[in-house]
């Protein structure tokens, strides 16, 4: 098994195992992130945003420490998953 292959097998684990039986559907937990961070920062904020932001946030960690994290790969490959499901419903 190649590494990149481990990355993107683990993420999917976590995005459709323990992360979904912790905090819910995708769909449910990133549209209640939406809804609060809308009345936050007063923008429409809808929910495959969310999974973008919290992808650049563990980048903006990556890039801030100046060295690789594959927990941190990890979970960017697992948001983007996210993003691009969510963003089906638009």
């Amino acid at each position: 098994m190649t590494h990149r292959t481990h990355i993107l097998e683990t993420a999917n684990n976590l995005i459709t195992g323990n992360r979904e039986a912790d905090y819910g559907p995708p769909k449910l937990n990133f549209q209640n992130i939406a809804d609060r961070w809308s009345q936050l920062l007063s923008v429409d904020v809808e929910p495959w945003h969310v999974a973008l932001l919290m992808a650049d946030l563990k980048i903006a960690r990556l890039a801030t420490t100046g060295r690789p994290n594959e927990d941190s790969f990890i979970d960017i490959c697992g948001y983007a998953a996210l993003a691009a499901e969510l963003s089906d419903d638009q």
